[in-house]
């Protein structure tokens, strides 16, 4: 180890270099923003506007599998497209606006911009339950109309910055809406201390792949401040001004398993339970968070973070209760006050780029059972703020990254790895309406099959890119690989980022790079196929339905898509 000190030492300005070039190569868009500076006739103030053009199109290529489709709550989704159909045809454009006096402060504003001339109007079901659909009439609500369809549009970013040096530290303050979400992940942030500090546009994601993530972390309004003591110590802090929910794709979409899914079906059970607008969180959440990278370090930083904050993704999406004459309603609620203390470190082992987080986090929502309902008749649940259950949480998360040079294969390329992992410490509340051991009566074996959690899961996920530079004049082209596999386990926190044991994901894809004057033109073609455990489990005396797990429930649902983008 001694020796491998003595190199480092020797080598710490190229390992700066290499940790900062592995990471740019992860996650940096391919498609460049070139963007176009507004010349102000000052050169103290900087006007410059990035703007992003992509067109996304999908056909299924999945034959549909009946099996999957057992229930009114589960067949929409499954029925809207066909075989070989065309599931999506969409623009999209990003802008920024970025103005910068002195480069002491700022204003960002930034808007997205869609629209899907494919997207049908009306949801369909399977013909065994179109009497039920989860849209009245099968008559997708003007909320999925909006942002399936469009055309429509929306603000992001709108922020003001400045930055202000005083007794030989620096403090850079930012207030209005932005996304801050640090940490050391590299696909998702569901084990990180970073987890719902911003909502995600998880609906972005499927709708127009090869969205960056600065366009599907959503904006909320807060005020941040990083303060850079001297050159080891800085402290971090967030405090948001509103809550905004995570967007998930939307019930009765290609995209969603569940038809009840979230703002736009009217119905959970049509028409015994309709669906009630959510019992949100609030304002309020404090993210504090403490950095040391001192010289002797070499560049590695030790990070410390506290937060208390509401959740953005839908704990418990589908909560039925009973009202006092006896009817029924259904909402999402989203668990609040929840607690955690993270651990974060990030250095250079043997020429990747590596990060590891571990954090504690008390009142974590956990998966909930189905079978019981909210109300003051006897036999319910007595809870008005109809919670599921609540636990103590364990979360790792281990990210890796390293740049390939030139060898005989292909010219340079990129490979980034994560490893997820979480453990249930104790449940504190709500114990008899946890989906696990202890709470669902159903779940004695085949955890994972049955879709019950458990207390331990584990799972990986991996993206290649080799690329091969002037393939012909102006033209790179390069072959990306994701890949995620389940582990072990079936998480018992809502939102872990963990995937089911067995679960699988794999998207292999060609991608064109065209480079014209100053302008990139970027071509990508891509399949994506995802699946999971599967069977028949006996549930009485000659019952033995279909169960899938996890992915598994997507497994008919295979796509190829095609992506063109360009910036100016």
């Amino acid at each position: 180890m001694s020796k491998e000190r003595g190199t480092r030492r020797r080598a710490t300005r190229s390992e700066h270099a290499l940790k900062a070039a592995c990471i740019g190569a992860a996650v940096a868009m391919a498609a460049p923003a070139a963007a176009f500076k507004i010349d102000t006739g000052s050169p103290d103030l900087e006007i410059t506007l990035d703007t992003t053009v992509r067109y996304n199109a999908a056909m299924r290529t999945g034959e549909r599998d009946l099996r999957l489709v057992n229930s009114p709550a589960v067949d929409e989704g499954n029925w809207l497209f066909g075989k070989n159909d065309t599931t999506l045809s969409r623009f999209d454009i990003y802008s920024e606006l970025d103005l910068s006096y002195k480069r002491n402060m700022g204003l960002r504003l930034s808007a997205t911009g869609w629209y899907d001339n494919n997207f049908p109007d009306r949801s369909r079901s399977d013909p065994r339950f179109a009497t039920v659909p989860n849209y009245a009439r099968n008559e997708f609500t003007g909320y999925i109309d909006r942002y399936y369809k469009g055309p429509s549009a929306e603000f992001m970013d709108a922020f003001a910055w400045t930055n202000l040096d005083f007794g030989g530290t620096s403090l850079n303050l930012k207030a209005g809406r932005f996304a801050w979400l640090p940490g050391e992940f590299l696909f998702g942030n569901g084990g990180s201390v970073s987890y719902s500090m911003a909502p995600n546009d998880g609906r972005k994601s499927d709708l127009s792949p090869g969205a960056s993530a600065k366009e599907t972390a959503l904006p909320i309004g807060q005020v941040g401040a990083t303060w850079q003591l001297n050159n080891a110590w800085s402290l971090m802090g967030q405090y948001t001004g509103e809550f905004r929910s995570s967007r998930i794709s939307e019930g009765g979409t290609f995209w969603q398993v569940n038809d009840t899914a979230l703002e736009g079906p009217q119905f959970i059970s049509n028409p015994a339970v309709p669906r009630a607008p959510s019992f949100k969180g609030d304002k309020g959440d404090i993210a504090l968070g403490l950095k040391w990278s001192p010289e002797k370090l070499e560049g590695d930083a030790l990070g410390l973070w506290l937060r208390r904050f509401d959740d953005k993704n839908p704990s418990w999406l589908s909560q039925i209760g009973v009202n006092a004459n006896g009817s029924r309603i259904g909402r999402a609620v989203y668990a609040k006050d929840i607690e955690l203390i993270g651990l974060t470190y990030n250095t250079l082992l043997a020429g990747w780029g590596t990060g590891i987080e571990l954090n504690y986090r008390r009142k974590m929502p956990l998966n909930v059972r189905s079978g019981f309902a909210f109300g003051t008749f006897p036999g319910l649940v007595r809870d008005p703020g109809m919670e599921g259950p609540r636990g103590n949480t364990v979360h790792f998360l281990m990210s890796a990254v390293s740049t390939i040079n030139k060898n005989a294969l292909f010219d340079s390329g990129s490979i980034a790895l994560q490893f997820d992992a979480m453990h249930l410490d104790k449940i504190t509340s709500g114990a008899s309406l946890y989906n696990g051991r202890g709470g669902n009566p159903a779940c004695t074996d085949n955890l994972v099959l049955r879709g019950c959690s458990t207390r331990n899961a584990a799972s990986i996920a991996l993206s290649f890119t080799p690329t091969w530079q002037q393939v012909f004049p102006s033209i790179d082209i390069s072959t990306p690989l994701f890949v995620t596999y389940g582990l072990s386990g079936n998480a018992a926190a809502v939102g872990a980022g963990v995937t089911p044991k067995g679960s699988w994901l794999v998207r292999p894809a060609i991608r064109i790079e065209y480079l014209a004057g100053k302008y990139k033109h970027q071509f990508d073609l891509a399949y994506t196929a995802r699946g999971g455990k599967t069977g028949n489990i006996a549930t009485g005396p000659g019952a033995a339905p279909f169960f899938a797990s996890g992915l598994a429930n997507f497994r008919d649902r295979n796509y190829l898509s095609f992506t063109y983008q360009t910036a100016f």
